[in-house]
Order: C-alpha cells, then structure tokens, then sequence
C-alpha cells in the first residue's frame, strides 16, 4: 500500500491473567495491516504480566515493552504519549477526535 502510516496500539497491562493478555497481543499481532507497532505498557503488575510482555517482544519486532511503577491504566498511556512518541495525530478513544500526522490508537 502508499503512503501507509505507522499506527501505534498502546496497550496498559496490570495484572492481566496470561491467557486474556497474550490473546489481546496475538490479535493486534495477527492484523492484516502490517505497519504497526504494539507498545505494552506494564503498570507495575504484581502477577507477571510483566515477564509475558517481555516474551511476546521476543517473537514480534513491533512489539516494545514499557515497565513502570503502579499509576493506573491513563498514566500508562500518558506515558508514552508525552515521553516515548512523535505524535503528530492522535485518536482519543474516549471523545473519538483527532488531534494533530502519525496514527496512535489507544484501546
């Protein structure tokens, strides 16, 4: 495809049983659009989370792993939106408006 842009999920982990997160990664892992990048983000799981999300970015490129300490599932994404990501457009799941030109989606 032209002129495809890079879409970035970002993902808040905390204390997610194994089988809900790695199925959650898997699908973004198995969509027909390719240009992606997967950001975990684990907000100081207690449970190993951490350790799974380590080990999906093991078998996937796209995926990057982010560890921080427990602040809740909106400061995991403020995270990387304000320190990690170039965002020139972002979509705000809660209002469904764009902002500013690469694609960030935030489930």
């Amino acid at each position: 495809m032209k002129n495809e842009f890079l879409i970035s999920v970002i993902v808040p982990v905390y204390n997610i049983e194994k089988e809900y997160l790695e199925r959650c990664v898997r699908s973004i892992m198995n969509q027909t659009y390719r240009k992606l990048e997967i950001l975990l983000v684990d907000d100081g799981s207690t449970d190993g989370s951490g350790t799974v999300c380590d080990s999906l970015a093991k078998e996937d490129e796209r995926i990057r792993v982010f560890h921080k300490e427990n602040g809740g599932s909106s400061s995991a994404r403020i995270v990387l939106i304000v320190r990690e990501l170039p965002i020139n457009r972002c979509l705000r799941t809660e209002s469904f408006r764009w902002e500013s030109s690469t694609k960030i989606f935030i489930c």
